[in-house]
């Protein structure tokens, strides 16, 4: 029986590491994406944390007043920030992902390929024995005498 060789193999592989390129490129983008996340909710409790202080403080002096007021707007000005980079993430996060999913239906495409060809080699190489069998078994056949 012939082996099965499949002519797009080099370009099967390439596929399958675009692919695992593109896995890698969403994974990096998500943890980035999950790191601003985790600043933009701790910049928020120690903002709500600074709020609280600020109105519980009553008999702060002119100087610390305006530095408590400079803190509470530096985190709101911190919080905006990683915001925008969050919604700048997501597009990221969200193309990569696109970006994968592009990648392993051109891996898929030649890997349903292959199997089709596969198939019909396997196919092929039942029949080419069973006409050898067949052939054989013609030549082999000896009528029974009369």
């Amino acid at each position: 029986m012939a082996v099965f060789h499949f002519r797009l193999e080099q370009v099967l592989a390439y596929r399958r590491q675009l692919e695992e390129e593109a896995m890698q490129a969403l994974a990096e983008a998500t943890m980035r994406r999950d790191a601003t996340l985790a600043r933009i909710e701790r910049l928020g409790t120690e903002r709500d944390e600074q709020r609280e202080r600020l109105s519980k403080a009553q008999d702060l002096a002119p100087a610390e007043l305006w530095l408590a007021r400079s803190y509470d707007e530096a985190l709101r000005e911190d919080l905006a920030r990683q915001q925008e980079l969050l919604a700048a993430q997501e597009e990221e996060v969200h193309a990569r992902r696109i970006a994968l999913v592009e990648k392993a239906q051109e891996r898929e495409l030649l890997d349903k390929l292959k199997e089709k060809q596969a198939k019909r080699h396997a196919e092929q190489e039942r029949q080419k024995e069973q006409r050898e069998f067949d052939e054989t078994a013609t030549l082999r056949y000896k009528p029974a005498a009369v």
